[in-house]
């Protein structure tokens, strides 16, 4: 690799801040320009959108680090400051995005909607998925604005259960947030959602049951509980600043970030399911577990989500160290861009069984 494409890599990620802050900049503009209030929905033209379509002209740019470019990467630091800056720019737009609400109930209802969507776009990819890459850092602090960001959208729970839960049982039957063959989008999300939150606190619940904890004791000293109170802290910020409106937004907009994340898990792991031997041990998850594609935009505005299959195999890998996988199965397009498909059931298996298939050496 040459030192331009390295660093067009390394810079790369700054694209999921900036398309934040371009959030504020289209809201500002409709605001002050009715006519424009499309732009409300700007943030779901752009990820469904532009970006796929962008991704798919650039074209996908694949690397395999050598572990010392991987422990380089690793210290970076700008790419150990971009999670930061992201957490930041989230915090400031749900704050400028609950304050200006008002305004935007002025607007036809279609774009008061586009508004609430928008910001919910938004918020599944700089607080849920910045938030998942800080929650498997080996950081305390890190680890800590994970778990903050993560109940800025009421998914707290999923710094539980997606570390002690989905990395543990991905590709089997016991994950909630693994789609299984033939398994429907629209079957999957609601069951993904109280799959993780009743998982997420039976984890640990049975965790502080073996440390001796039981009864009220239990229940206080969950984890999930302590995050849900965060999530409960942000709606009473949202409601002092806007009555009851702004806890409707606060809703609408986490119910719209936790189910762009679902909708990303179903991609991740569709079809796919571990060896179980006939005594019953289940094999270790490796690279074949989860779909790859490495598309430089995308990956970039995503930071690096979608190498997932290293990122299962290391969950302690920052994101900027990822390499991209051949022995895992190969997605043709974006995770926005296979989104749009699996809303067509029947188009998704097409695209998606021949390839599970051909790994597998069976029909499908």
């Amino acid at each position: 690799m040459n030192a331009l494409a390295f660093q067009l890599y390394r810079f790369s990620f700054w694209i999921a801040p900036l398309v934040g802050a371009s959030f504020v900049g289209g809201v500002n503009h409709a605001l002050t320009n009715p006519g424009d209030a499309w732009l409300m929905w700007s943030a779901v033209f752009v990820t469904y959108g532009v970006v796929p379509l962008l991704d798919a002209l650039i074209g996908q740019y694949k690397t395999t680090w050598t572990p010392e470019q991987q422990a380089k990467l690793a210290r970076d630091p700008m790419l150990r400051a971009i999670p930061w800056v992201c957490a930041v720019t989230w915090l400031s737009i749900l704050g400028y995005a609950i304050s200006v609400f008002t305004q935007v109930l002025a607007l036809p209802t279609i774009h008061v909607i586009g508004f609430v969507v928008s910001l919910g776009v938004i918020g599944g990819i700089l607080a849920i998925n910045v938030g998942h890459e800080l929650v498997h850092r080996n950081n305390k602090a890190e680890r800590f604005l994970g778990g903050v960001l993560l109940s800025s959208v009421c998914y707290g729970v999923f710094k539980v259960e997606h570390v002690r839960g989905h990395h543990l049982h991905v590709a089997t039957k016991a994950d909630p947030a693994t789609a299984r063959l033939g398994e429907t989008i629209y079957a999957f999300v609601p069951r993904a959602i109280s799959g993780v939150y009743s998982h997420g606190w039976r984890i640990e619940s049975e965790s502080l049951a073996r440390a001796g904890h039981n009864g009220f004791a239990r229940f206080i000293r969950n984890e999930v509980l302590h995050w849900i109170l965060l999530s409960v802290a942000f709606a009473c910020v949202a409601y002092a600043s806007a009555g009851a409106l702004g806890i409707a937004l606060y809703a609408g907009a986490s119910l719209m970030a936790i189910i762009e994340l679902e909708l990303v898990d179903y991609i991740e792991h569709y079809g796919l399911q571990r060896k179980v031997d006939a005594n019953g041990n289940v094999e270790r998850v490796s690279y074949p577990h989860s779909w790859d594609f490495s598309g430089w935009l995308t990956n970039g505005f995503l930071i690096n989500l979608q190498r997932h299959a290293d990122h299962h195999a290391h969950g302690g890998r920052p994101f900027g160290a990822l390499s991209t996988r051949p022995e895992a199965p190969q997605l043709p397009a974006s995770y926005a861009a296979m989104i749009l498909a699996a809303l067509v059931p029947p188009l998704y298996r097409a695209i998606i069984h021949p390839r599970i298939a051909s790994r597998a050496q069976v029909s499908v």
